[in-house]
């Protein structure tokens, strides 16, 4: 199981999702858990984003929403930093 951090943006976008989309913040709060429970082996089975992005990995949330996060396995930490429409994420 690996530590977390949830980065200010994503933390402000988060507060504002609470209020808006109750859906979407709920299926963060599950996606959550399922990438903070993987172990070191099933965590690289996330698909990293291209180049110049390609320390991100990503999750899908929806069909157009996927959340980033970046993995350090020595650590065994994980940050998690924004979620975005997934027009703009692969740009």
């Amino acid at each position: 199981m690996f530590d977390f951090d949830i980065c200010d943006k994503l933390r402000k976008k988060l507060d504002k999702l609470a209020k808006k989309d109750k859906i979407l913040a709920q299926t963060f709060k599950k996606k959550l858990v399922e990438v903070i429970s993987c172990n070191s082996n099933s965590i690289l089975t996330y698909k990293n984003l291209r180049s110049p992005l390609n320390m991100y990995k990503r999750i899908h949330l929806t069909d157009n929403f996927i959340l980033l996060f970046e993995v350090n396995i020595k650590t065994n930490f994980i940050l998690f930093h924004d979620i975005l429409h997934w027009d703009k994420a692969y740009k």
